[in-house]
């Protein structure tokens, strides 16, 4: 029951990252605890509150959604360019109890085209709720469905 359980979920997150539209596609790669120099010099159009609050969004909704599986996923790093339209988010993947791995960890990072800076990535409501754009939501749930499958 829960493994027919889970596979509709799995399916209903590919339905909704597949009509997330026709754009550019999510770039998944390796990634280091440690950030390359072009990232380290490259100027982060996101401030360190904004920064922090999109990877609070992130993580919170993670739990609700993509992170429901083999790994536990911790979310390090977000930084956007304005130049380049896009936003990187790099993350860390644990292997939970009882999966094979042959890593204790695994560093991944996810540039999704189209995505400038904190407006595009989070709404603020009138009331001050702020929540993950749907666009950007759409991003990264394609991001996760390219990262875990690749894990082992």
């Amino acid at each position: 029951m829960m493994m027919m359980m889970r596979g509709a979920w799995v399916g209903l997150l590919l339905a909704t990252a597949c009509s997330a539209g026709a754009g550019p596609e999510v770039e998944v790669r390796e990634a280091s605890a440690v950030e390359s120099q072009s990232e380290a010099l490259s100027v982060n159009a996101l401030s360190a509150a904004q920064t922090k609050t999109a990877l609070r969004l992130i993580d919170t909704i993670c739990g609700d959604t993509w992170c429901d599986g083999d790994y536990d996923f911790r979310f390090r790093r977000l930084t956007c360019n304005t130049v380049s339209k896009t936003c990187t988010l790099t993350l860390q993947a644990f292997p939970v109890e009882g999966v094979l791995s042959s890593k204790r960890s695994y560093w991944r990072s996810c540039k999704t085209p189209g995505f400038t800076g904190f407006a595009s990535l989070v709404g603020t409501a009138a009331n001050g709720y702020q929540s993950l754009n749907g666009d950007y939501y759409d991003a990264l749930t394609e991001c996760m469905m390219r990262i875990e499958p690749n894990l082992h």
